[in-house]
């Protein structure tokens, strides 16, 4: 009997691949992130990873992309952001290391895919390259990477883990979702769909998370 697959079980039911959509299985891939020196990092860590491994599957279920691009799509999901620094700065040089791992552990079964996997981690670069034209699979990696201030931990994630790696402070960060929400975009029809009906609710969130910060003394202890 086929297990369903729910919320609590997804990570396993993707890594496995219960439903079939790619084909094989990503556990050898998903122990070498687990293991990986950057899962414990502020925000570039293994939670942000998982995060735009599920993401990046339900925009490629919605698309319905065949069996090779889903598993080209997740293990860039994977890889996009491997043995990253945990300092903002260079996205570029994150992106370089990211895909020399990928080369290294890259499996014979999957190298007919490595270009296409290697272009997906290229477009998440930030800023976002506008020299290259995006394919569907791109837009919906791209989608996933940057909508985590929108997910249920972005307190955590963003304000704090995100300001530490960019070297502010996490109220200056948390000012800074202002101008960010407010321009906030997304690239394919899956993530137009899931998430710019959120970004009010966000917007609104932090602003009233700033009336209460803004001119009150918190005393250090």
């Amino acid at each position: 009997m086929e297990k369903p697959v729910t919320p609590k079980n997804l990570i396993l039911a993707i890594i496995n691949n219960d439903e079939g959509l790619y084909h094989g299985n990503l556990r050898r891939y998903f122990k070498i992130i687990f293991l990986s020196p950057s899962a414990n990092n502020p925000y570039h860590n293994f939670r942000h990873t998982m995060y735009v491994l599920c993401l990046a599957y339900e925009g490629g279920k919605y698309a319905g992309i065949n069996k090779g691009e889903m598993r080209a799509l997740l293990i860039a999901a994977l890889f996009h952001d491997f043995r990253h620094s945990g300092h903002m700065g260079n996205d570029k040089q994150e992106i370089n290391r990211a895909i020399e791992w990928l080369r290294k552990y890259i499996l014979p079964v999957d190298k007919p895919l490595k270009t296409d996997i290697e272009d997906m981690i290229r477009a998440t670069e930030w800023p976002h390259r506008t020299d290259i034209v995006l394919t569907e699979s791109m837009k919906i990696l791209r989608d996933a990477d940057l909508s985590m201030d929108l997910d249920d931990v972005w307190q955590q994630q963003i304000i704090f883990g995100l300001s530490q790696e960019m070297g502010i402070s996490p109220i200056h960060q948390l000012r800074n979702q202002l101008d960010y929400l407010s321009n906030q975009t997304f690239q394919s029809d899956w993530g137009r769909k899931k998430f710019a009906s959120k970004v009010p609710e966000s917007l609104a969130e932090v602003k009233e998370f700033l009336e209460i910060l803004d001119g009150v003394k918190l005393d250090a202890k």
